[in-house]
């Protein structure tokens, strides 16, 4: 007879002589006076108590760790497998009950932490700007749930919570509801047992509230177009250049002008601008670029565009007046992060002035693309530009050459644009009659 089959009552004495297996991670011995009871040992030594049963109704085989054989004694071990063996007669799964228990105490805290650290999407782990965003909307939009078991949150404190929020803020209240609806997606997965019982959470309140003919709807949202104006992109380069002058202003003004003027000059978003490390820069050479690997950018796909002339001075200013020990091209001047993460202040109190609307970041990636139609770059090349990416076979296997320099002539095309305009509204502003160049 094999370890595996091996019966006899269970004694303290005997269960202590056990060894454990030699040739096997593990072996198992059963009770001969309390059915279902058993007794596992590794190959490491330990040894634990179970109990196998049916559950009544599912039909389903259970088997459960009653606990160490350390602490147990064998008429301790006996009483719990009856318990448990009575449980699954009335019905109850032990795998669905213990993991029930474990997460009926799980705090929304300790779901996102769980998230960031393991969550997995096709393209690998979250972003940092994904885990940070994740992490405001707990500890600010639902700060009150962030240590409050995720079971207790129901349908009712959802709907209450998104009309309240949706009153000031529709768009990031939307936000906050796509984060809490994958945070208690995952919640729900962590529990469910291997048969896809769901322990809590046996229907995501959020998705609940938002279903058809549900007590909620997602807020409108409208794209956002903002862009520089046609007309106004001439004095807002030149507003861009006075500021950049190091001899006339201090520091942290002039990288914000540069960084703002780099946005616009290489339709970069301001994620990827504000990153950028002088170890992706090559500013010498028979052509100049800058890199931007995958995991930075919104698609995954790494990029490497050509430096312009004008992309080339302005990197060349920032190189000469770079931080000794920071990496990065657009550095802070304080804080922990190293880089200057918004040049918001800046936009708010110069240039969305000049440009006579409120202008953010991403004003200028779409002013690129503008810029790229006025000078006639094609289609395809403005999708490599700006690194998106083309579905149809064309767009897949043959307008992507991934040889910088054949967008050399396009970057150099908006530049130039760009350049010439700031330069008529600087002699505009000193009077002085000029012709404006045509595309």
């Amino acid at each position: 007879m094999t370890a595996t089959q091996t019966r006899f009552k269970f004694t303290n004495l005997k269960v202590k002589a056990l060894p454990a297996p030699t040739d096997k991670d593990q072996s198992f011995y059963w009770d001969t006076e309390t059915q279902g009871l058993g007794l596992r040992i590794t190959a490491a030594g330990a040894k634990s108590y179970i109990v196998r049963g049916r559950v009544n109704g599912s039909g389903k085989d259970r088997r459960f760790t009653l606990g160490s054989a350390e602490l147990l004694s064998c008429d301790e071990a006996r009483k719990r497998a009856q318990v448990k063996r009575l449980e699954m007669l009335d019905g109850l799964d032990p795998q669905v009950e213990k993991k029930k228990v474990a997460a009926q105490s799980e705090t929304l805290r300790e779901v996102m932490e769980d998230y960031i650290e393991h969550k997995r999407t096709k393209n690998g782990p979250l972003r940092p700007s994904s885990k940070a965003d994740i992490r405001r909307c707990v500890e600010g939009t639902f700060a009150n749930w962030a240590d409050e078991p995720v079971a207790g949150i129901s349908r009712d404190a959802c709907i209450k919570r998104f009309r309240e929020l949706s009153k000031t803020a529709p768009v990031q209240t939307n936000q906050a509801f796509r984060n809490l609806r994958a945070l208690l997606n995952w919640a729900r997965e962590k529990s469910a047992t291997a048969d896809g019982v769901y322990p809590i959470l046996p229907i995501n309140p959020v998705s609940q509230m938002f279903k058809q003919g549900g007590m909620a709807q997602w807020n409108k949202e409208k794209p956002r177009t903002t862009r520089v104006p046609r007309d106004k992109i001439g004095a807002v380069f030149a507003l861009l250049e006075q500021h950049s002058d190091p001899a006339l202003n201090i520091t942290t003004t002039c990288v914000s002008a540069d960084m703002v003027a780099f946005m616009l000059l290489a339709g970069t978003r301001v994620s990827e601008t504000r990153t950028l490390t002088w170890d992706r820069v090559k500013l010498d050479g028979k052509l100049p670029t800058f890199h931007i690997p995958g995991e930075l950018t919104k698609n995954h796909h790494p990029l490497t565009l050509p430096l312009s002339d004008a992309l080339h001075t302005l990197l060349t200013r920032r190189y000469e007046n770079r931080i000794k020990g920071n990496n990065y091209v657009f550095p802070a001047m304080r804080g922990k992060k190293g880089y200057l993460f918004d040049p918001r202040a800046f936009l708010d109190k110069k240039v969305s002035g000049v440009a006579g609307t409120h202008l953010h970041p991403h004003a200028f990636r779409r002013t690129f693309e503008d810029v790229a139609q006025i000078v006639v770059v094609d289609s395809d090349q403005r999708r490599q530009l700006l690194n998106h990416l083309a579905s149809d076979v064309h767009g897949t296997s043959y307008a992507n050459n991934p040889d910088p320099a054949v967008l050399l002539p396009a970057m150099q095309k908006i530049s130039a644009w760009i350049v010439q305009q700031g330069q008529i509204a600087k002699d505009a502003a000193k009077g002085e009659n000029v012709i404006p160049m045509r595309a």
